[in-house]
C-alpha cells in the first residue's frame, strides 16, 4: 500500500494520506512523475488507499487483489493511442463514466502521458474536469508538466514525486553520507580520484534536490561530531557513533565549525545552479587539507 513509499516519497505521501484522513479527496490530481520509474505503482497505491483503507481486513485484501489483477471495473486507465491521446478516447471515457458505478462509491480514471493531448483533446478533457461528479476522481500523470494547458493544471491538485535517480530510503542515504565523509576524512584530497564511485555513481548531478538532501545530512552529522568533540548534546545518529567519534578525534573544534559553515554555504549554492562537480571537488579539497591553514 501507500505506506511502502513513506520514506522515498515523503512529501507526496503526506499530501495523499492527509487527503484521505481528512476525507478531502480532490476530484482531480495531476501527478508530476519527475521521471520516477515507480510513478504508476505509487498512483495505484494511492488508489488502493482511497478505496480499501476503511474496509475490514478480508474485504480490503479481496478488493486490493482485484485492483492488482485489473479486475475492478471502477478504475479506467487511458494510455496514448500511438503517439497521442486522441479526442475519441476522452469522449468514450466521458460516456462510460456518465453511467452509474457498478460497485463501490468511487470511480477513478488515470490518464498516463497526459501531456500527449493536442489542444482539441485537451479542451475536451478540460470540460470533463470543469464539471466533476462527486464520485469521480481523475488522476493525470505526466513527465512533461510544462506541456500541459495551464487551465488543466489549475483544475488539479498537483503532486510532484521525487526523482528516483537516488530515491532511496533514509538509512541508505545516511550510509552514503557517512561513507563519503569517512573516506574524505581518512584519505584527504586523494578522495577526489574516487568521487565518481563514492557519490556520482549513486546520484545524478542533475538531481539538485537530492544533493540538497545529501548536504543536509552531512551538516547534521558534523553537528553530531561537534557534540562529541565538546561533550554536549544528544547524538542524533547514534548508529554511527564509533565512526563519528573517530572523525571528532581527527578534528579540532574550530575545524569542525569551519566544515559546518562550509557545508551550509555549499548547500545554499546548490539552489543557485552552481556546478555540482566543481562543488564536490572543492569540498574534498577543503576537507582533505592537512592542517588548519586550509581554512584560513
Amino acid at each position: 500500500m501507500l505506506n511502502d513509499y513513506k520514506d522515498k516519497q515523503d512529501v507526496a505521501y503526506n499530501i495523499m494520506m492527509n487527503e484521505i484522513h481528512n476525507n478531502n479527496i480532490s476530484h482531480a490530481y495531476l501527478i508530476d512523475e519527475n521521471n520516477n520509474n515507480e510513478s504508476f505503482d505509487i498512483v495505484m497505491a494511492f488508489i488502493k488507499e482511497i478505496l480499501c483503507s476503511k474496509l475490514e481486513a478480508v474485504d480490503k485484501f479481496l478488493l486490493c487483489k482485484r485492483i492488482d489483477d485489473g479486475n475492478y471495473p471502477e478504475i479506467k486507465v487511458i494510455i496514448p493511442d500511438g503517439m497521442l491521446i486522441k479526442k475519441k478516447q476522452i469522449l468514450d471515457l466521458q460516456q462510460e463514466f456518465s453511467r452509474s458505478a457498478l460497485e463501490g462509491t468511487k470511480r477513478i480514471y488515470i490518464i498516463r502521458d497526459a501531456d500527449k493531448m493536442r489542444s482539441e483533446t485537451a479542451n475536451s478533457m478540460l470540460k470533463f474536469l470543469e464539471e466533476p461528479d462527486n464520485d469521480i476522481i481523475a488522476i493525470l500523470m505526466t513527465n512533461n508538466f510544462n506541456n500541459l494547458l495551464s487551465t488543466i493544471i489549475s483544475r488539479c491538485q498537483v503532486i510532484r514525486l521525487n526523482n528516483d535517480s537516488m530515491c532511496v530510503d533514509n538509512d541508505q542515504t545516511l550510509d552514503l553520507v557517512i561513507n563519503f565523509i569517512r573516506h574524505i576524512e581518512n584519505n584527504g584530497i586523494e578522495s577526489i580520484m574516487e568521487e565518481q564511485e563514492l557519490l556520482f555513481s549513486k546520484i545524478s548531478v542533475k538531481d539538485r534536490d537530492n544533493f540538497v538532501n545529501i548536504f543536509d545530512k552531512m551538516i547534521d552529522m558534523y553537528y553530531d561530531i561537534m557534540k562529541i568533540s565538546t561533550g554536549n548534546g544528544h547524538i542524533a545518529f547514534d548508529n554511527y557513533l564509533g565512526e563519528l567519534m573517530a572523525i571528532a578525534n581527527k578534528n579540532t573544534t574550530n575545524t569542525i565549525l569551519n566544515k559546518i559553515n562550509y557545508l551550509v554555504e555549499a548547500k545554499d549554492s546548490i539552489k543557485n545552479n552552481v556546478n555540482i562537480n566543481l562543488l564536490v571537488d572543492s569540498l574534498i579539497i577543503k576537507f582533505g587539507g592537512e592542517n588548519e591553514s586550509s581554512w584560513s
